[in-house]
């Protein structure tokens, strides 16, 4: 696939991988068009197009690779730009990561894993490359898309190998639920090619989600457009006039230990320094000599990864110290940290080196926070640098940088170290990959940077599957231990891979590589179970997903008569109608659709197999839709459907036995005994005065404005009860404020 170019304001183009025809998308508004913006003035492409010979070639100093620079419209592109010759005509230009010899296998040494490195392009991945499967000399092998470190002048954002065509029914199937860290978390094929070839699964691509705007934009654009929702127009605007050296002229130490005691210039205490004459005591005025001492260590991290000085550590070693001393420290010493590399990278006469300082200013905002009077003389910095007179790759940086200070100061300082995968991804301006579990087995691989959240990842995904009705969704953190906890909206997805890989990092060090480790995984499913539009069709789908799964695992008190019913109607949505005759659908599968306890206590599956058919004989003619919203009908007569399952101990109130569960869903508070599974009493939101929590309990305020009653539970889940409570409640409250409102209309 082509990279994204810009065309002029905020909007790119890029190719429907599926038809092949051109697309626009605007970064600022998440707009898309199959036409060109309205308000943008079209060249023609036989006038005033760009001339082939406005093309030249040049070498990328980091990587070794060729890229192409346009001298009248100041582009550059990995890609050779049509009707270009060049120096090395035709055949020159090979993509050196699709060449199987440029890479080489290696151990991981603090997890033991495998990883792939290549030595032209110095790209790292979990994930072994196509090409090194490929047999020597195969012309006819399809060749995979280079992992892009620079693209468009102005729209610094990877492209994916494949696009995953984005319905529910062409998702890859799960071969296994207990999947290793790096398989979740390193970078792996985006293709989501359905892995059966049975009918069911053809029905499932065939009528699976609708086509959206967005769902056949490439998940990296779609990461673009989720995180990049401010120009870099509008940002240059809010720096205004700030300088750097401003902020060095009122904060940074002038009296510099030297010979004569002189006062330096603000032109050489903001310039690169070289050679192995290392600062004496730190930029910024710190009155602890401590922290001077620190300053002075950290910028002979900063060197040494530059490589402005020679030293034994790699420059992930360096960078791993820095980072590692940066997330505990103080607000002056992170400042210090930004205003070295910024130093470093000035009147640098190494392009490596000043691409590597660069390199490092994007690690130190992937983990902590310029402070609060540094933050806009470091985006004046990074403005300084994305002038003309700036070499392309220089721009590229500072401007992905302009837009992670921003980002990095909302988010705070992040949890824990990047994983070695992060920070090569962060080097190359690329995100990393991470895997995303459905209920029912299947998945796909989404893009993520340091900055993606919860919030904009469940959007990512909404928009990539389709889904106009986001509320009801949420990604989930799961265990192999079948452990699951919903993720908070400002949680960081990188980061929290970062925590499992130290836990399991720190596990396997105790056990042994032959031990058994705990896995995690991240799952997109049902949090809010909230009445969907009908015509929400991907909406529908993912509902139905959760409905059935919860049947199945009886997550729910259900008859018997409806157990068969719904089976009936699970089987209508997966394979459509009976084939007549003899059926063998259900032959050795009747676990998939019946709760194990019904399976247990019959002798004869065979006998639940007939009742299942019958039924679904008789549901002859329904459509897939109608099968899943029949069925979302059925479990959503029952009081407890939808319902979060909270184990609690009841405070001075001997209604209740020791132990109840309190089952929480959109209709209000059920109190249920585990032993019975009767409902012991019931809060609807309608009697629900006020609800609360502290650390270790949950309380529930009923009755009127005269007389109210306080039930208090010990628990020290109180806060996720109170949080989903209260949305609960707000939504009730918002369709009741807008049936208000066209009432009033009407009358």
């Amino acid at each position: 696939m082509s990279a994204a170019r810009r065309i002029g304001g905020d909007w790119v183009e890029n190719i429907d991988p599926s038809s092949g025809r051109a697309y626009y998308a605007n970064l600022k508004t998440q707009e898309t068009s199959w036409t060109w913006p309205e308000d943008l003035p079209r060249v023609e492409d036989d006038a005033g197009a760009t001339d082939a010979s406005d093309w030249n070639e040049r070498v990328d100093e980091a990587s070794g690779r060729t890229y192409y620079f346009n001298k009248t419209t100041q582009e550059t592109s990995w890609t050779k730009p049509a009707g270009y010759k060049g120096a090395g005509g035709d055949g020159a230009g090979g993509d050196p990561s699709t060449v199987k010899a440029n890479w080489q296998a290696r151990e991981d040494p603090s997890s033991g894993h495998t990883y792939y490195s290549n030595v032209v392009t110095m790209e790292t991945t979990w994930t072994r490359p196509a090409c090194m499967d490929e047999e020597e000399g195969g012309d006819n092998a399809e060749p995979q898309a280079a992992a892009q470190t620079a693209t468009d002048s102005g729209a610094a954002e990877e492209q994916p190998t494949n696009v995953i065509n984005a319905t529910l029914g062409k998702l890859k199937i799960e071969d296994t639920m207990d999947e290793t860290i790096k398989d979740s978390i390193g970078e792996g094929d985006a293709s989501a090619l359905n892995a059966t070839t049975s009918s069911a699964s053809a029905r499932h691509a065939a009528g699976g989600m609708p086509r959206d705007d967005h769902v056949n934009v490439d998940a990296h654009t779609l990461l673009k457009m989720v995180t990049d929702k401010v120009s870099t127009e509008d940002l240059l605007k809010d720096i205004g006039d700030k300088e750097f050296v401003a902020y060095a002229e009122k904060n940074f130490n002038y009296d510099r230990k030297g010979i004569f005691g002189m006062k330096t210039t603000t032109e050489k205490i903001t310039s690169w320094k070289g050679g192995r004459d290392l600062i004496k005591t730190s930029l910024i005025t710190l009155n602890d000599k401590n922290l001077q001492g620190e300053a002075v260590q950290c910028f002979r991290n900063v060197t040494g990864f530059m490589g402005d000085r020679n030293s034994n550590k790699t420059n992930m070693d360096h960078a791993y110290k820095l980072l590692n001393c940066m997330l505990v420290s103080i607000e002056d010493l992170r400042n210090e940290i930004y205003c070295q590399i910024c130093k470093q990278t000035k009147a640098n006469p190494s392009m490596e080196s000043t691409l590597a300082g660069w390199q490092l200013m994007i690690l130190c905002l992937a983990a902590f926070p310029p402070g609060k009077l540094l933050k806009d003389y470091l985006m004046a910095y990074c403005a300084e640098n994305i002038r003309e007179e700036s070499p392309p790759q220089v721009r590229q940086y500072a401007e992905f940088a302009l837009h992670c200070v921003p980002r990095i100061t909302e988010l705070g300082p992040r949890r824990e170290l990047p994983t070695i995968v992060e920070m090569e991804a962060c080097k190359r301006l690329q995100p990393a990959t991470v895997r995303v579990n459905f209920l029912d087995g299947r998945y796909i691989m989404m893009p993520v940077n340091s900055w993606t959240t919860a919030e904009l990842f469940k959007e990512m995904i909404c928009l990539r599957l389709g889904i106009r009705t986001m509320k009801p969704f949420a990604i989930f953190e799961e265990t192999s231990n079948e452990e699951e906890r919903v993720l908070d909206p400002e949680e960081r997805i990188l980061d929290l891979a970062a925590y499992w890989t130290r836990l399991q990092n720190e596990e396997r060090s105790k056990k042994g590589r032959g031990g058994e480790i705990e896995q995690y995984k991240f799952v997109f499913k049902v949090r809010l179970f909230l009445d969907v539009d009908q015509t929400d069709l991907a909406a529908v789908e993912v509902m139905y997903i959760q409905a059935s799964h919860d049947v199945v695992e009886s997550r729910y008190p259900c008859t018997p008569q409806d157990s068969v019913t719904l089976a009936a109607l699970q089987v209508q949505e997966e394979y459509g109608d009976h084939p007549g005759g003899e059926c063998t659908y259900l032959t050795g599968k009747i676990g998939k659709y019946l709760a194990s306890k019904y399976l247990e206590e019959t002798d004869d599956e065979t006998e639940l197999e007939a009742q299942v058919l019958k039924l679904y004989e008789r549901l002859h003619g329904y459509s897939q839709q109608e099968a899943r919203l029949s069925y979302l009908d059925v479990v959503k007569s029952w009081k407890i459907y939808g319902s979060s399952y909270y184990y609690v101990e009841p405070q001075n109130n001997r209604a209740f036995p020791h132990e109840v569960v309190l089952a929480i869903n959109a209709k209000g508070i059920l109190v249920v005994d585990p032993d019975t599974k009767e409902y012991v009493q019931e809060f609807p939101y309608r009697e629900v005065v006020t609800w609360g929590h502290s650390p270790n309990s949950f309380v529930v305020v009923t009755g009127n404005v005269v007389r109210q009653t306080k039930v208090y539970f010990k628990s020290d889940q109180g806060k996720e009860m109170n949080t989903i409570v209260r949305a609960y409640v707000e939504h009730m409250m918002a369709g009741k404020e807008t049936a208000d409102f066209n009432a009033e209309a009407e009358s």
